[in-house]
């Protein structure tokens, strides 16, 4: 059975995976809002206490 914390990690890279399924679709793209959109998912609170409970140590934010 999965953790919280896999679940999160899961839909982080679920909503991840849609922004760059929406970049590379056929038509116009903007790579700056698509990273700031990727940004916006893996760099949230939730998602890096998640990843510091899995990893048993903190890990780095990608903004600061």
């Amino acid at each position: 059975m999965d953790t919280p914390d896999q679940e999160t990690l899961l839909r982080a890279v679920e909503d991840a995976r849609r922004i760059l399924g929406e970049y590379i679709e056929p038509g116009q793209r903007d790579a700056a809002e698509t990273v700031q959109h990727l940004l916006a998912v893996l760099d949230r609170n939730h998602v890096v206490h998640a990843l510091d409970r899995m990893k048993k140590q903190r890990v780095e934010r990608l903004i600061e």
